[in-house]
């Protein structure tokens, strides 16, 4: 045994919590009783750290739960950390994989914790044989490479100071430092995939492949560099919500997936399309531009040369609202614009129209398929819709446009989307068009 390795590991643990909190930082730790997190706990009493303990109990393995939350209780207040234990009844994973509604019920704990008691972090017991494991199960689910960098010591959320140790020097400083712990004997069974990648294939790995785990944790450099060269690749052709169809039709197919995909996670909506959609999105600038592609509560639109996200639906909240004389003549303030009655020629508005031409009240709404406008200046009707087209309003955003109409339903102006940078603001119609003759003017002001 390394004599000098309880001195390492904490020194490495004081350096970690010296770069990224202060002394006076509360720790929201998950504590399950087994040698990590005890040896984990034990060393933030050495470091004389802030430590909230949460213990969650699921009762699976009835006596020996409730002796590890005992020895956890125990060391804790032993310890002089302030502890909760929660318990679980297993049968609320119903027919979910248990590990994985284990997992989230414990990290939503944790989560709620941290929030209520303003804590710095969250921190966990994950050493370097957890990561191994990790990065494992990524590469057999088909992971891209950018998920080979593994969990990171500090990420924003959750600190894992112990990363760099493996269990067996974790075990090695328990002995040592004579930590107390519990081993769960369900980890010896096979039945979930972190444990048969433990207790069989790890085995035989290490026979046929010498040196194998230290070789998947070198692939971290690798997904690194990989997630780095297609960020810079995603930026040079994106903006914000948007990307240049031009140039990411000019990649290489297998790396505008990788962009796309880059794309997509950057957004929150990893895990939310299939690879079929990701296929539909690397060929969208051969469909009509207005063509969508939903994941999730959003949708990818092409909109000429660009490819938009938005959210499904998205449009002003404004909803249709009645405008009497009164209310335009003292001034109609909607969300961009107001409207106003005014006996004075306007010097220079957005939009005006013959006040005395309009049936009131005024009906101002959002668009439908269907409606018409007789345009300024020509003959006949023309479709909204065609209108905005037209005009070349994006069309993530045509669907934000209002329109104003009387009480008898005519359509006497369109209202362009506030972030519409066209030069316009809106159109009115030649119905209500102001000449010689006008005296009262009604006002769309921007």
């Amino acid at each position: 045994m390394d004599k000098l390795l309880p001195e390492k590991i904490r020194e490495h643990l004081n350096d970690v919590l010296s770069k990224h909190f202060s002394d006076d930082d509360l720790f929201i730790m998950g504590v399950s009783g087994g040698p990590d997190s005890m040896a984990l706990l034990y060393l933030m009493y050495l470091l004389q750290r802030k430590v909230f303990v949460v213990h969650v109990n699921y009762g699976k393995r009835d006596e020996s739960s409730d002796k590890d939350q005992e020895l956890v209780e125990q060391m804790a207040f032993s310890w002089g950390f302030e502890i909760c234990s929660i318990s679980l009844d297993p049968s609320g994973a119903e027919n979910q994989n248990f590990q994985n509604w284990a997992r989230g019920q414990r990290y939503q704990f944790f989560r709620d914790f941290k929030e209520n008691y303003n804590g710095a972090a969250i921190i966990t017991a994950h050493h370097k044989d957890d990561q191994v494991e990790t990065i494992f199960q990524k590469i057999m689910r088909g992971s891209a490479p950018t998920s080979w960098q593994g969990m990171d010591i500090w990420d924003g959320e959750i600190l894992r100071p112990l990363l760099p140790f493996d269990k067996g020097q974790i075990l090695n400083f328990c002995e040592s430092e004579a930590v107390p712990y519990r081993v769960d004997a369900s980890n010896e069974e096979s039945d979930y995939a972190r444990n048969f990648i433990r207790n069989e294939l790890s085995v035989k790995m290490d026979s046929l492949f010498p040196g194998w785990q230290q070789n998947l944790l070198d692939l971290n450099t690798f997904g690194a560099t990989y997630s780095s060269a297609i960020e810079e690749v995603l930026n040079s052709i994106s903006d914000n919500r948007t990307i240049r169809l031009n140039e990411l039709t000019e990649l290489d197919s297998k790396l505008k997936t990788a962009v796309l995909k880059r794309f997509l996670d950057d957004h929150g909506l990893e895990g939310l399309y299939s690879k079929k959609q990701l296929y539909a999105l690397s060929n969208i600038a051969s469909v009509q531009t207005g063509k969508s592609i939903q994941i999730g509560e959003y949708k990818l639109t092409r909109d000429r040369n660009l490819l938009r996200l938005h959210i499904k639906n998205e449009r002003d909240s404004i909803e249709s609202q009645f405008i009497t004389q009164d209310e335009a003549d003292s001034g109609f303030e909607a969300s961009y614009f107001t409207l106003r009655l005014s006996d004075q020629k306007p010097s220079a508005p957005n939009l005006r129209m013959d006040a005395s031409k309009l049936k009131w009240p005024l009906i101002m709404r959002t668009w439908k398929h269907g409606d018409t406008i007789k345009p300024l200046g020509l003959q006949g009707t023309q479709k909204v819709s065609d209108h905005l087209t037209n005009r070349k309003i994006p069309t993530i955003s045509r669907e934000k446009a209002l329109v104003l109409c009387g009480s008898g339903g005519t359509i006497y102006a369109i209202i362009y989307p506030d972030n519409t940078d066209i030069g316009e603001r809106g159109a009115i119609s030649d119905t209500v068009k102001c000449d010689n003759n006008t005296e009262s003017y009604l006002t769309i002001n921007f």
